[in-house]
């Protein structure tokens, strides 16, 4: 399908840019044909590599990305929707979205003694939980300030049930922070209700 749309644009984008060597067309003939270009360059972009890798796309806002050695996790936001992607530098193994009608992403936190804090989102399918955490360190830790994120993935339907992974992000920037937590689109995500997912992943 992808080397379909990708030969059918080259002889679009061929058309568009050989204007001496074509017959002459209408100024609206040659608006449709341009017209053509743009939505199959937008198909190229949306089949292609951003497409398969577990990124945020262009119209997306990043609430948190990390690359766990040979594994990426990204969390995206678009106006209805939030979504989860797991996978490699070259194609996405697991992908959760949830959006108004379809809501699988909750959103918590706790806050501990000298100001540290954690917030999560947390993506339900099939009966697995993927936790996606960032923290502040308080005052009382041996690192106040320091931030530190990763995911944690739960077998069960609440925070009690067994644990199965948990991955430590080894970056500490923007994309790992807290701050995007609070500015997920309204409508995709429930707040936590359950008291066993208020801790401290």
């Amino acid at each position: 399908m992808k080397s379909t749309v990708l030969k059918g644009a080259f002889l679009i984008f061929t058309m568009v840019g050989c204007e001496a060597e074509a017959p002459a067309i209408t100024r609206e003939a040659r608006e449709d044909l341009k017209r053509v270009a743009t939505r199959a360059e937008r198909a190229i972009e949306e089949s292609g590599d951003a497409a398969e890798a577990p990124v945020c796309r262009r119209a997306e806002r990043v609430i948190y990305a990390c690359d766990f050695g040979e594994r990426r996790v990204a969390v995206c936001a678009a106006e209805d929707r939030l979504s989860y992607r797991f996978g490699t530098d070259r194609r996405t193994d697991l992908e959760i979205d949830s959006r108004p009608g379809r809501l699988s992403a909750h959103s918590g936190g706790v806050v501990g003694g000298g100001g540290g804090r954690q917030e999560h989102i947390r993506f339900s399918n099939n009966g697995y939980q993927y936790i996606v955490h960032s923290m502040v360190a308080g005052n009382l830790t041996d690192v106040p300030g320091k931030r530190i994120s990763g995911v944690t993935v739960v077998h069960g339907e609440t925070g009690a049930s067994p644990l199965v992974r948990t991955l430590n992000c080894p970056q500490a920037g923007v994309h790992q922070s807290t701050d995007a937590f609070n500015t997920l689109p309204a409508r995709t995500f429930t707040p936590e209700t359950d008291e066993t997912w208020q801790a401290w992943w």
